[in-house]
């Protein structure tokens, strides 16, 4: 070559091309994967090739979490849905956060005014790298988005708060990999936090985990969306709409359903049977033990017969994963898997993923966590074990534990098709039934939405069955949410949904409520139309179980753990009952209707029920449960506890009765009520005649009751001083219990030789004047 003077007088040599192409971007070297968009990974960096006509798409944007250390979550749980929009900017391209909050039709006035108040945050800015070889695609490197300290991509605030989190640590943050499908992206990543309360290997100040990303792009062809109506509940999305013409900001709200559309319209509208064009279909984890695949199955296909009611027959399948398609994964939101983790959590859970703009719901991944068996066993054991020998021993027969996890698969896949619980459901059959043969067809509720279980309320020598079913208000809930209109869209459709729902409404079965926390017909692990009479019947069978515990746990050579499980267990259902029968004192009914059908929402618990609650509980409560303090059970895993085992849960128990809130509904059900109410100083009466039975009858006190009646004492109290009691009735009527109980103490010390309960009385005479007087 020349020297550098002589090629400057030479003209100097041609140019040279800084053009970037894109090989030179995405190199040999790269792992591409194509999809939705295709996507690159070149060592740790990863580029997304965005297609033009996926510009200004709507997509949800899923975080879970994949992998975890103990006592951080669990894998596979969700922490984050949101709807995103790539948009272009020049040579670069912007993440947008799309909010449907809300809303107004385009062609509206109000429209712009909705934009202007709901600008979209960027969550981050990309340069464009170059075009793809046809100038059909965007190449972005992406790699920042997910080694960076995104919100929407990491752990919620709470477990940041939880764990310490300080920051992300960029140089142990990496993208494992990238998969693209033909609609959506997913993304495997390695998250790491600086973390001074870690849950595990904490003196690391480090947490990682392995977190799941998925990019699903919305559909084009919109469902329609079906109105929400509070008396046949389902999960649901909602916004503001300033489009309609309403002198108010209304909030719609849509279901949130699959999208079944009959494959032979005119068949359907004959009323035959049709299959869905697409039907749900859930594949089964290959993780999961064989055995328990077919119940698996099953638990999804007991849902079949409530489709039918709908018109749909082979709505919802189960199946396999394909072992011989390498291009299915469970990973692939476009699949619904039922996702089998080994993981010590007791439980299951069935959530879904929808379209905010209709309710469409587009995927799922049910939860089942191995140990889910332990808390079945358990459950079926301490309530059916007394009438059923299925029930009996620390193991069961394979067949018995597979129809329990059927149970629980069929009450999750419910969750995922969109209904919530309804915890009505279980108080519209009668304890009767529950004894016969009725629930082998019918189930222990109506709902296996319900928190039921199982039926605790069978006898010994009961012909009956022990399961919940997928039940009439199941199906009917189906009915409602999936009959396909042809031609009609929400709003003339809506007449003949609600017609449905009224004539509904007149058989209780059909009802629908969840919990208020004053309704005792909407409780949790609760069955039959008479908590008291339940409650009685399921005690009499604690005390079948407690006399035959040591033998039904036996197991030759091992400790006692399952024994103190199951003994706890017990003394946990004592404590349901408890709180079933006290949800009737200050109990107001609520039956969800709307204007123009007979009665009024809300009732009031009569007096019969309310008084029968309260002997309930001085006879199954108050009274020392002498039936549950076997030293042949306890002194096998304790030394010393029982006293104050009990102590705990009878305290507990008169708290819940003297809840401020429940005293102030039974100050406001006489002033509705009149003598039909069980009025506040009956209640008090009542109770303190039976915690406090021997002040009259010159009875000894054990130590049991000397507790529960310090746990009066310590509650009565509180409540003198307590502000929101100040301002009604409750304080009033509480210095009168008080005052009343201290002129039958004055009574009664005198007249026993016994030495605890006079010193007892004394101490509590001594109490009451130090609240009455505190001066004194």
């Amino acid at each position: 070559p020349l020297p550098p003077q002589e090629q400057e007088e030479a003209g100097g040599e041609e140019e040279q091309d800084t053009t970037t192409s894109y090989s030179d971007v995405i190199t040999e070297d790269a792992i591409t994967s194509e999809g939705l968009f295709d996507t690159h990974m070149i060592d740790r960096d990863l580029f997304y090739e965005i297609p033009l006509d996926m510009v200004d798409r709507e997509m949800l944007l899923l975080t879970r979490i994949a992998r975890t250390p103990d006592g951080a979550g669990y894998g596979g749980s969700k922490v984050n849905t949101s709807t995103v929009r790539w948009e272009r900017d020049g040579d670069r391209v912007l993440l947008r956060l799309v909010s449907y909050a809300n809303v107004a039709d385009d062609t509206t006035a109000i429209a712009g005014a909705v934009r202007n108040s709901n600008f979209e945050p960027i969550i981050m800015a990309f340069d464009v790298e170059v075009m793809n070889e046809d100038s059909t695609a965007l190449v972005v490197e992406v790699t920042d988005l997910f080694t960076d300290d995104i919100t929407l991509l990491g752990l919620q605030s709470f477990r940041r708060q939880a764990y310490g989190v300080r920051r992300v640590d960029a140089d142990r943050t990496y993208v494992v990999r990238a998969t693209a499908f033909p609609t959506n992206v997913e993304v495997r990543r390695v998250l790491t936090y600086d973390a001074t309360e870690a849950p595990s290997n904490a003196a690391s100040n480090t947490l990682s985990m392995e977190m799941h990303h998925s990019m699903l792009l919305l559909p084009d062809d919109l469902m329609e969306p079906r109105l929400c109506d509070e008396r046949v509940e389902y999960f649901s999305t909602r916004k503001i709409d300033y489009g309609l013409d309403e002198q108010r900001a209304v909030t719609r709200c849509f279901i949130t359903r699959w999208r079944l559309e009959p494959s032979d319209p005119a068949a359907h509208a004959r009323g035959e049977l049709v299959d869905p064009v697409k039907p749900i279909v859930y594949y089964i984890d290959p993780a999961t033990p064989p055995k328990w695949v077919p119940y698996l199955k099953q638990g999804v296909e007991d849902w079949q017969v409530a489709f039918e009611q709908a018109g749909f027959s082979n709505a919802i399948i189960a199946a396999d994963a394909p072992a011989d398609d390498p291009d299915w994964s469970p990973e692939d939101a476009r699949y619904s898997v039922i996702r089998y983790l080994a993981s010590p959590v007791q439980n299951a859970s069935g959530p879904h993923v929808h379209d905010p703009r209709t309710g469409e719901i587009l995927e799922s991944d049910i939860q089942w966590y191995h140990n889910v068996m332990n808390l079945l066993r358990n459950w079926f054991f301490i309530q059916t074990a007394a009438a059923n020998e299925e029930a009996r021993g620390i193991r069961f027969d394979d067949e018995v534990m597979g129809e329990l996890i059927r149970f629980v698969s069929a009450h999750e896949v419910g969750h995922t098709i969109g209904l919530p619980h309804n915890m009505q459901s279980s108080a519209y059959y009668t304890v009767d039934q529950l004894r016969t043969r009725f629930v082998c067809e019918m189930g222990v509720a109506p709902s296996i939405m319900d928190y039921a279980r199982f039926n605790y309320v069978a006898q010994p020598g009961d012909d009956t069955c022990f399961m919940p079913v997928v039940g009439p208000y199941d199906k009917f809930s189906v009915e409602w949410g999936y009959t396909y209109y042809p031609g009609k869209d929400r709003l003339s459709e809506r007449e003949d949904l609600r017609a449905m729902v009224v004539e509904a409404q007149e058989n209780p079965i059909l009802r629908f409520s969840s919990p208020t926390g004053s309704d005792p017909t909407a409780l949790t692990e609760a069955i039959g139309d008479d908590a008291m009479r339940a409650s009685d019947l399921g005690v009499a069978n604690l005390k079948r179980v407690v006399d035959n515990l040591t033998e039904w746990a036996y197991e030759e050579g091992e400790d006692y753990a399952q024994l103190e499980e199951l003994y706890n267990n017990v003394v946990g259902q004592w404590g349901r009952y408890t709180g079933h029968v006290v949800a009737n004192v200050g109990g107001v009914v609520q039956t969800r209707k709307r204007q123009g059908q007979d009665g009024v929402p809300w009732e009031m618990v009569d007096r019969d029920r309310q008084q029968r609650a309260l002997e309930y509980l001085n006879r199954q409560v108050f009274a020392t449960p002498e039936w549950l303090l076997e030293a042949d059970i306890l002194d096998r895993f304790q030394g010393t506890g029982a006293v104050e085992l009990v102590r705990t849960r009878q305290t507990q128990a008169l708290n819940q009765v003297l809840n401020v809130d429940r005293m102030k509904r039974l100050v406001e059900q006489e002033a509705f009520n009149g003598d039909d109410a069980y009025s506040l100083g009956e209640m008090l009466d009542d109770l303190r005649s039976g915690v406090w039975s021997e002040a009259g009858s010159g009875r000894e006190t054990d130590a049991y009751r000397r507790n529960l009646q310090r746990a009066w004492l310590v509650r009565m109290a509180e409540l003198m001083e307590d502000e929101e009691a100040m301002q009604s009735d409750v304080v009033p009527f509480a210095r009168g219990q008080l005052g009343a109980l201290r002129g039958e103490l004055a009574a009664a010390s005198g007249g026993t030789s016994h030495r605890a309960t006079r010193l007892h009385f004394e101490d509590a005479i001594a109490r009451i004047d130090a609240v009455l007087d505190p001066g004194g």
